[in-house]
């Protein structure tokens, strides 16, 4: 099984860039979450922001426990007071089909006009 956790963004302050590296370092070892991309980016088709970090790990409920984990949550804050864009937990296709089912990706209703 495996698991994403993608982060697109745009750099706002690139001086903490180093500092933030050095913070996920040991977290991201505590939860075992594996850098496979970390890279500029050239979009091909739509809109990308520049920059994209991309981990992988074994499950998705191991991609939530480091996303969500009081250590991510604090790095969370820092590095979005550096970098504007967005991040996405994203299962692996063999796991797709179970959080499907899950209701994971349903969406609310959509208010009434």
């Amino acid at each position: 099984m495996s698991a994403y956790v993608i982060f697109n963004y745009k750099i706002m302050d690139r001086s903490q860039i180093d500092e933030l590296t050095k913070r996920a370092l040991p977290i991201d070892e505590q939860y075992g979450a594996e850098v496979i991309i970390g890279s500029p980016v050239k979009a091909v088709e739509g809109q990308a922001l520049p920059n994209m970090v991309v981990y992988k790990f074994d499950s998705f409920a191991k991609a939530e426990r480091w996303y969500y984990s009081d250590e991510q949550q604090a790095l969370t804050v820092f590095r979005q007071g550096m970098t504007q864009g967005w991040a996405a937990i994203v299962p692996g296709v063999d796991e797709t089909d179970e959080r499907v089912a899950s209701g994971y990706f349903d969406c609310e209703s959509e208010p009434a006009s």
